[in-house]
């Protein structure tokens, strides 16, 4: 019996992202995990949106081979308490028009979430209020 250690029957996808503001709310803690497909290289990227539409940062990260993604993103002038808007897209190739995969956008408030005291976090693919009572 073989026991295979990829996802062969789904896609390439985001299957979770979360983001945990930093106490100083300079910077974003940020967690991706992708479906696991053998041979299959996307690239990704993140942007997070000003609370006027306008890009406050970003990070691309090509041709990734990991599963799972951890990063800092650094927030430019910082407003505590205002609502961000985050675009993460999934993309397969290194063309002018790479084939988009997946793309997951969600709000996330500027204020300061503390992920070892199981606060939720903003992103996609978790169910918070399970994550809570694992606390419990």
């Amino acid at each position: 019996m073989e026991i295979s250690l990829f996802q062969d029957d789904e896609p390439l996808r985001f299957e979770r992202i979360i983001f945990y503001p930093y106490p100083d709310l300079k910077r974003i803690w940020a967690r991706l995990w992708l479906t696991a497909q053998q041979d299959q290289h996307p690239n990704l990227e993140i942007r997070v949106l000003n609370p006027d539409g306008s890009e406050n940062n970003s990070i691309s990260m090509l041709a990734q081979t990991d599963q799972r993604l951890e990063k800092t993103l650094h927030m430019r002038d910082p407003q505590p308490g205002a609502t961000y808007h985050v675009v993460a897209e999934l993309t397969l190739g290194l063309s002018q028009a790479p084939e988009l995969l997946d793309r997951q956008e969600f709000d996330m408030l500027l204020e300061f979430r503390n992920p070892e005291a199981k606060e939720p976090g903003f992103g996609m693919g978790v169910d918070w209020a399970v994550f809570q009572s694992e606390a419990s």
